[in-house]
């Protein structure tokens, strides 16, 4: 069972630079940024499937889940 990741942003730079993995369903989109050494607290919005979803949602097999980051500016 398996989903695509996608991050965008200042997320990827977090990552070193890769934007799109491959994870195992069954966890939680805060576990998967954790796991990713992303704080989940610098994540703006998630979407799945082209849905808006919280960072509490459980992935899927076969979700597409897109994260953008917060943006700053000043």
């Amino acid at each position: 069972m398996s989903a695509i990741f996608r991050l965008s942003g200042s997320l990827k730079d977090v990552v070193g630079g890769k934007d799109e993995y491959i994870i195992e369903a069954g966890h939680t989109v805060r576990e998967q940024l954790l796991a990713l050494g992303i704080v989940p607290e610098t994540v703006a919005m998630v979407s799945v499937n082209g849905a808006m979803e919280t960072k509490d949602y459980v992935i899927q097999d076969g979700d597409t889940v897109r994260v953008l980051a917060v943006v700053g500016g000043g």
